[in-house]
């Protein structure tokens, strides 16, 4: 006789941020969370952000993890740690005036995901624009090192070139004509360009913070979702 399967039907929904679209999902299960405590362990972001991949992946009906941007991937994984660990989460902060470390207990549930730029458009002078995009965790660049990593993110982020009237779809070109072609901008140019990058979407919590040490009072903004690992 077959043992018998525990815990793998769907019993909560999220909204996925990006999209509106409502899905159902189960808590992760040890299986999961061994995997995570590894890549926890690691310490190395890539084998982190591939283990939420799989968690996501294996939780979540009907989604394709492919499509999800990375503000989303960090709120539905928040949303899987808050039902399958505990609905809060302990964290130590330094105190911005005296240093002292204070550890807080953050409530999963109020964590939000500030909401997404609805004009994708820029215009980069008369006769070019370009439509942008909230890069997936697929377009995150692995074979580069962090100081080129924010340029190559803001590479991965551009959609559509116009110009004139033509249309160039980023995904037929190489990535390094991309490059070539950011490089070529002017400073006030790029500043666009980057503007759409940096008001992107992100996973955060404004935590008033007493501190034990010195008594200040501060709030201090908790973004990310390496912060709620």
């Amino acid at each position: 006789m077959a043992l018998p399967k525990l815990n793998d039907t769907p019993k909560y929904t999220l909204t996925v941020p990006s999209t509106g679209n409502e899905l159902r999902y189960r808590p992760y299960l040890v299986r999961e969370e061994k995997v995570l405590l590894i890549a926890s362990s690691s310490e190395d972001p890539r084998q982190i952000m591939n283990a939420v991949y799989d968690t996501i992946a294996a939780c979540v009906e009907d989604i394709d993890v492919n499509t999800l941007t990375t503000f989303d991937l960090e709120y539905i994984f928040i949303q899987l740690r808050s039902k399958s660990t505990g609905e809060t989460s302990d964290i130590t902060l330094q105190c911005p005036e005296c240093d002292h470390k204070n550890t807080v207990t953050i409530p999963l549930d109020e964590i939000v995901c500030t909401e997404a730029n609805t004009e994708t458009m820029i215009e980069l002078s008369e006769t070019i624009r370009v439509e942008m995009k909230y890069p997936s965790y697929r377009d995150i660049p692995t074979d580069t090192n962090s100081d080129d990593l924010g340029f190559n993110l803001i590479a991965s982020s551009i959609k559509t070139v116009f110009s004139g009237d033509e249309r160039i779809d980023i995904e037929d070109e190489s990535f390094e004509s991309v490059v070539a072609f950011l490089e070529s901008m002017t400073q006030d140019q790029f500043a666009k360009v980057t503007s759409f990058f940096e008001n992107s979407p992100t996973v955060k919590y404004d935590l008033p913070l007493v501190c034990q040490g010195c008594g200040a009072q501060n709030t201090i903004e908790i973004k990310g979702m390496q912060s709620f690992f």
